[in-house]
């Protein structure tokens, strides 16, 4: 009778024990997945922030340059004012080589080209 109430203590125990193994780590579990899953959300957070920070970038750079267009626009259209003046009013004096008139007009067209090009 003694075996089998020894027998019967240990049954309970034992059961009690796979019990209290089994929700032993449980809690700890948990947590660590409740921490991960944070974590996971914080990450895809940031990555949204960094992309939104990479388009603002976008955005400022292209808008720097429409400004820079508009400076350029104004800078070149007095250059090809310049040019035209040269073509009417910029000429040489009575016996001046060819060859140097010929160059200076040469020059004259491809800046004036270059110009209008960037306009």
């Amino acid at each position: 009778m003694v075996l089998g109430e020894a027998a019967a203590a240990a049954v309970g125990t034992t059961g009690v024990t796979a019990a209290g193994m089994f929700s032993y780590n449980r809690e700890n579990f948990m947590f660590d997945r409740e921490q991960r899953q944070k974590q996971e959300i914080q990450t895809l957070n940031m990555r949204l922030n960094q992309s939104d920070v990479w388009r603002e970038d976008v955005r400022d750079m292209v808008g720097l340059t429409e400004k820079k267009m508009d400076v350029y626009m104004v800078v070149t259209a007095l250059h090809v004012g310049f040019n035209l003046a040269l073509f009417t009013e910029g000429r040489f004096e009575m016996g001046t080589p060819q060859w140097l008139v010929w160059l200076y007009g040469l020059a004259l067209t491809g800046a004036f080209m270059f110009q209008l090009l960037s306009l």
